[in-house]
C-alpha cells in the first residue's frame, strides 16, 4: 500500500562507497539509507540493475531482465574471497579516494575475477546448509535460470557473437545441441547459477533491512530484454524479430527513435496468458517494495520499426479499442502477480489522454514532472501547473534520469520560462528569473511547492536536492557520457560532510513539514 512519502532517485552504478569497487554495489544501499533517512527521505528508486553485455551500458537492455548483474555483488565479507585479493583489486582500480570514473569492463573483469574465487571456495569447501540454499535458489528459479546460465556460458564460448550468429543447431535450440551443451558447459553454467544465488541473497537480506526501517525499495521493471539476450533466445516465438521498437516521431526526434529492441509478440504473448511478463513481476516482487514500469504506453500500443533503417515506423496494436483492451489486460496481469508490491506507470513522452484516463481506472499512479506539466497545449507561453493542483494518484517530480538535472535546466531555458516557473510554483516574491544560477533559496522553494502536492510521492534524483548539474542520460546518444555518474564522493564522507549536513538538514524540514518524513 502507498503511504505519503518522500524519495530518492539514485542508480546503483552510481552509489559510492568506501569499499565498492569503482561501481555500485548492493551493499551500498544501506548507506544510501542511512543518508536518505538523515534528509527525511524513506524510499530509494533504483533504475535496473540487470546484467548488460560487456559493450552494453544501458541498463534498459540487458542480457537478462531477470539476472542481476554480477559487477553489483558486493565483495567485503564475501565467503571464500581473501582479504588480500581484496586489497589487491582496490589498489588495481585505484579505489577508494579515485576521483576519475573507472571504465565499467574494467571494474567487470576485476569483479569476476574475484567472484569466481567465490565459486571455487563454494565448490571445494561449502557446508551442506549453504549447498542446500542455493539448490533451494536454483530450483525456485529454474524456470528462467537454466536458460540464463547456458546462454551466459554460451556468450563466453563464441567470444560474445550474438546468438543468431552461433551455430545453428545451438541457436535453434534442437534438443540433442542443447542437452550436449549443457553437459559441456556444466560447470560455467553452474557458476553464472550461483553468482546469481549470491546477487539475489545480498538484495533479499538488503530488502528486509529496509523494511525493518520503515523504508522503501523501488526497481525498474524495463519494458524489455535486448534482442541478444537470453529471455529472446529461450522464447523467440514469443517475440516478432522483424521489427524492432522505438518511439514516435516527436518534437525532439522528428523521424522517431529506434531503440533497437525486440517487439513482442503481442499475440502470442496474450495466448500464453502473458506469462513472461508474469514470470518478471513475481521476480520483482521478491526484491522490490514498489515497481516502476518502463514506456508502460508501449504496453497498450508499441511504436516499432522494420530492420530496414528507411522503414516506416508504426503502432501495434493499430486500432484504440484494442490498444486499450491490451494494455489494461498486461496491467491487471501485473497486478495480479504483484501482491502487496505497489506499481507505479512511467507514462511520459507523447501519451494519449484514454491512456492516464486507464491508468486511473486501475489505481496506478503516473508521473508529474513539474517542467512539463503546463495548462493549455504545451506551448512555452503557458503557465505552469502549481503542483498543488496535481492528483493524489501520482509521483510528482523535477526530473528523470532521462532529463537534464534542475539546475541545468534552470540555468538554460531562460529567464521568461524561469518567471513562468516561479509565478505556477507562487514563489515569484523569492527568486529572481533573471539569475542563471540556481540559488539554494530558490531550489528550496520549489522543493517546498513540489513536496507539498497532493501527490502520494515525491521521488526527487539525487542531484536535484543539492543542485548538482551532472546529469545520468542523453536519450538518443551513445558515449562515454552515458550511464557512468557517480556521487562527487563516499557517502560516509558526504555524512560527514558539515555544509551537506547543513544542506540535509533543510531537506528534512522540507519533507517533514509536507508530512513526508
Amino acid at each position: 500500500m502507498l503511504k505519503r512519502s518522500a524519495g530518492i532517485l539514485i542508480p546503483l552504478f552510481s552509489i559510492r562507497t568506501v569499499d565498492d569497487l569503482g561501481r555500485g554495489e548492493i551493499g551500498g544501499l544501506m548507506p544510501m539509507l542511512r543518508w536518505a533517512l538523515s534528509m527525511g527521505h524513506r524510499t530509494i528508486q533504483l533504475l535496473p540493475i540487470n546484467e548488460t553485455a560487456p559493450s552494453e551500458a544501458s541498463p534498459y537492455s540487458a542480457l537478462s531482465v531477470f539476472a542481476i548483474d554480477p559487477v553489483y555483488i558486493t565483495i567485503e565479507g564475501l565467503a571464500g574471497v581473501p582479504a588480500k585479493a581484496l586489497s589487491q583489486a582496490h589498489e588495481e582500480l585505484g579505489v577508494p579516494g579515485e576521483a576519475r570514473p573507472i571504465p565499467r569492463e574494467q571494474v567487470r573483469r576485476v569483479k569476476l575475477g574475484l567472484l569466481q574465487v567465490a565459486y571455487r571456495w563454494f565448490r571445494e569447501s561449502a557446508d551442506r546448509a549453504e549447498r542446500a540454499s542455493v539448490a533451494e535458489f536454483e530450483n525456485r528459479n529454474a524456470s528462467w535460470l537454466d536458460d540464463y546460465a547456458l546462454f551466459r556460458a554460451l556468450k563466453e564460448e563464441f567470444k560474445w557473437r550474438a546468438w543468431q550468429e552461433w551455430p545453428a543447431a545451438i541457436r535453434d535450440r534442437e534438443p540433442e545441441a542443447l542437452a550436449a551443451a549443457r553437459g559441456k558447459f556444466a560447470e560455467s553454467a553452474a557458476m553464472y547459477r550461483y553468482l546469481q544465488y549470491l546477487a539475489e541473497a545480498q538484495l533479499r537480506s538488503i530488502r528486509s533491512r529496509y523494511l525493518a526501517a520503515g523504508a522503501s525499495l523501488v526497481g525498474d521493471l524495463a519494458f524489455s530484454p535486448s534482442v541478444d539476450s537470453a529471455e529472446v533466445w529461450a522464447n523467440r516465438d514469443q517475440f516478432d524479430l522483424s521489427r524492432l521498437v522505438g518511439a514516435p516521431p516527436d518534437g525532439f526526434n522528428p523521424a522517431g527513435q529506434r531503440w533497437g529492441l525486440p517487439m513482442p509478440n503481442w499475440e502470442r504473448m496474450r495466448a500464453r496468458g502473458w506469462s513472461l511478463l508474469r514470470a518478471r513481476m513475481r521476480h520483482a516482487r521478491a526484491h522490490y517494495d514498489l515497481v516502476r514500469i518502463d514506456h508502460v504506453v508501449g504496453l497498450y500500443r508499441t511504436y516499432n520499426f522494420p530492420l530496414d533503417p528507411g522503414g516506416a515506423g508504426r503502432f501495434t496494436p493499430a486500432a484504440e479499442a484494442d490498444q486499450r483492451a491490451q494494455g489494461e489486460a498486461i496491467l491487471r496481469a501485473l497486478q495480479e502477480e504483484a501482491g502487496g508490491t505497489a506499481l507505479i506507470a512511467e507514462d511520459l513522452g507523447l501519451i494519449p489522454p484514454w491512456v492516464r484516463e486507464s491508468l486511473r481506472a486501475l489505481s496506478i499512479p503516473g508521473y508529474k514532472v513539474m517542467r512539463w506539466e503546463r495548462e493549455g497545449q504545451g506551448d512555452p507561453t503557458d503557465p505552469f501547473i502549481a503542483p498543488a493542483h496535481y492528483p493524489g494518484l501520482s509521483l510528482a517530480t523535477t526530473g528523470t534520469h532521462d532529463t537534464e538535472t534542475l539546475a541545468q535546466w534552470w540555468q538554460e531555458c531562460g529567464a521568461s520560462q524561469r518567471r513562468l516557473l516561479l509565478e505556477g510554483l507562487g514563489i515569484a516574491q523569492r527568486a529572481n528569473p533573471n539569475d542563471d544560477s540556481l540559488a539554494e533559496t530558490t531550489l528550496d522553494g520549489i522543493l517546498e511547492a513540489l513536496y507539498a502536492a497532493p501527490s502520494i510521492l515525491v521521488i526527487e534524483p539525487v542531484q536535484d536536492l543539492f543542485g548538482w548539474k551532472e546529469r545520468i542520460n542523453f536519450p538518443g546518444t551513445v558515449g562515454d557520457e552515458n550511464w557512468r555518474w557517480r556521487l562527487p564522493a563516499a557517502i560516509e564522507h558526504l555524512i560527514e560532510d558539515p555544509e551537506l549536513a547543513r544542506r540535509g538538514a533543510r531537506l528534512a524540514a522540507i519533507a517533514a513539514r509536507s508530512g513526508r518524513a
